[in-house]
């Protein structure tokens, strides 16, 4: 399926100033902030979120965070309660210089039936490399469908705590073209893997 219009080529992200809440953390306040994309993908909430929660592809699509290793899954599959790590490449490159490791914590991942019969998901990972007391954050992934039958794949992640504002003058535009680079690699994964 190709797009007929503009908006769905792309994703879009931004850094807000004003965070948006969390499921853990809800609302912050002080240097917090929140960085956040959207995109539109032609699949179903269930193949985006099938793609999301197998790591072992992210290599294959998966330029910013080109490994995942996780520490306590049963199955190899990202889930509530699994621990993992991100080895994150902030060049977005997919190559193993210029990688940082971030461990993680899957909390949560919420199922809704929508009222034309497909699910809606939102999975949610707490960051766990910093102490809370120092730099908390919180990644929220919604995936859900229109009436048209397109996913709208938006991810949030919310900085707070004393090093937040650190993160965001070092990092901030950085993990904003990171965050657009991972929804556009992800839609683009997706769709073209929607119908194999």
């Amino acid at each position: 399926m190709t797009a007929n219009n503009e908006q769905y080529k792309s994703a879009k992200a931004d850094l807000l100033r004003s965070p948006l809440p969390t499921p853990h953390w809800g609302p912050q306040s002080g240097s917090a902030f929140t960085i956040r994309a959207v995109t539109t993908i032609h699949a179903t909430p269930d193949t985006v979120l099938d793609s999301l929660l197998d790591t072992d592809r992210y290599p294959a699509w998966n330029n910013f965070v080109p490994k995942v290793d996780l520490l306590n899954s049963s199955d190899g599959r990202l889930g509530p309660d699994v621990l993992f790590t991100e080895h994150v490449d902030m060049f977005g490159q997919g190559k193993p210089s210029g990688l940082v490791k971030m461990k993680l914590l899957m909390t949560t991942l919420n199922e809704k039936d929508e009222h034309n019969g497909v699910k809606s998901y939102e999975a949610v990972w707490l960051g766990k490399a910093y102490p809370a007391w120092a730099l908390r954050s919180e990644r929220v992934h919604a995936i859900s469908s229109d009436s048209s039958g397109l996913t709208t794949y938006d991810v949030w992640e919310t900085f707070s705590g004393p090093l937040a504002l650190l993160v965001r003058l070092f990092v901030g535009k950085t993990l904003v073209k990171r965050f657009k680079q991972w929804n556009e690699e992800l839609k683009a994964y997706t769709e073209t893997h929607a119908h194999t």
